[in-house]
């Protein structure tokens, strides 16, 4: 949900990531892939220390 906020945090995703995004927030898998899970992991992470630095949290 914070791309809503802080849209740039997006630019840093993959572009196998991006193929798998449904909406601004929401990633859609048929089978899970380790490897693009553990980036959204990381993404997770840095939209969390975001809303923190911004107060939300």
């Amino acid at each position: 949900m914070p791309v809503y906020v802080t849209p740039e945090l997006l630019s840093p995703i993959s572009p196998e990531l991006k193929r798998r995004m449904q909406g601004k927030s929401c990633f859609n898998f048929k089978v899970a892939e380790a490897s693009l899970f553990s980036e959204l992991g990381q993404l997770t992470h840095q939209y969390f220390e975001s809303y923190r630095q911004q107060g939300y949290i």
